[in-house]
């Protein structure tokens, strides 16, 4: 019996382990997947194929993922977490060791992330770009632009201490992950080069120092106001 598609699986679909056992389970279920991702590509993504790679019956396929697109959102979210953590363990490591991190720090953390099983990767945005659920995932990903504005700006020595807003977070994290991803779906430029990661850099810091530059605008025309008035 296939796994059926369903139209938005992000709140249904996933069942979560509570257990250890279970959680192991959809590890080893969700690694599989990613390796027939990586040597068969998404059109052979299949149900039988996932059964046989993982040694599950689709009986037990069933038990966690209702639909094979609920398998490609699990995968998803697990990058976005993997991705989180290699990020928080790596600037963790850093400031341990008293060095400060830089825009290109960061940078060349999430290129080495995406790093290894490209093919997989590859097939991953292909599939999540096709889905609007799927993207809808990149707005809670508010620690991704928060951590590159914090890092820019102290990299630069600007003086900008604030939130993003929910617009800037927008334009920052949609900016720089859709330029990476576009890079590695389409492969138009190598994402291994110096001028690859020199981009990214210069696009994060470009923003940041804007809107450092603005808010400092804003500050200097309400105090001239303000001194106006007296």
């Amino acid at each position: 019996m296939p796994l059926k598609k369903n139209k938005n699986p992000t709140k249904s679909s996933i069942r979560l382990p509570k257990q250890g056992r279970a959680k192991l389970t959809v590890e080893l279920i969700l690694e599989s997947a990613f390796q027939i991702l990586e040597t068969d590509g998404l059109e052979h993504f299949k149900v039988a194929r996932l059964a046989e790679r993982s040694g599950y019956s689709v009986g037990t396929l069933y038990q966690y993922f209702d639909s094979i697109d609920a398998v490609m959102l699990a995968l998803v979210e697990s990058e976005h977490e993997r991705q989180r953590q290699t990020l928080l363990a790596r600037f963790g490591d850093l400031a341990a060791q008293g060095v400060a991190q830089s825009t290109a720090d960061l940078v060349q953390v999430m290129l080495n992330a995406f790093s290894g099983r490209r093919a997989a990767q590859r097939a991953i945005i292909e599939w999540a770009v096709s889905r609007p659920y799927a993207r809808q995932l990149d707005s809670r990903n508010s620690f991704l632009g928060q951590l590159l504005a914090s890092v820019s700006a102290r990299s630069q020595g600007l003086e900008f201490s604030r939130l993003l807003t929910k617009v800037e977070m927008f334009v920052l994290s949609r900016a720089f992950l859709n330029t990476f991803r576009t890079a590695m779906w389409d492969e138009e430029v190598a994402t291994d080069t110096p001028e690859f990661a020199q981009g990214l850099t210069d696009l994060v810091d470009g923003y940041i120092q804007q809107l450092a530059r603005r808010d400092k605008q804003q500050y200097d025309a309400r105090e001239a106001a303000r001194l106006n008035r007296q």
